[in-house]
């Protein structure tokens, strides 16, 4: 398995890309579209993650593996909620 290397820039002061950052984040790291719908809302990995924007304010959440469920407040920078995601998606060695 190669690493991944992710940079995700900061958007400058005033300028607001919802989500579009972390869903691309996402989808170079093997996320692909939860539901045809809503292509650029929801994100599934096969280890069974959903990432998806909850609403127009750009609230997100996580859905783990292990049942757990994170919710990220609009004003969750970008480098979190992406690192969440990936993060609920490693699987330890042993």
């Amino acid at each position: 398995m190669t690493d991944l290397h992710l940079v995700v820039p900061q958007p400058a002061p005033g300028e607001w890309y919802g989500r579009q950052d972390v869903l691309e984040a996402l989808e170079a790291a093997g996320w692909t579209a939860a539901d045809p719908e809503y292509p650029l809302s929801i994100l599934r990995h096969p280890s069974g993650a959903v990432w998806a924007v909850t609403n127009e304010c750009d609230d997100s959440s996580l859905d783990c593996p292990n049942g757990a469920v994170i919710a990220f407040p609009s004003d969750t920078p970008s480098v979190v909620i992406t690192a969440a995601c990936l993060a609920a998606t490693h699987t330890p060695t042993p």
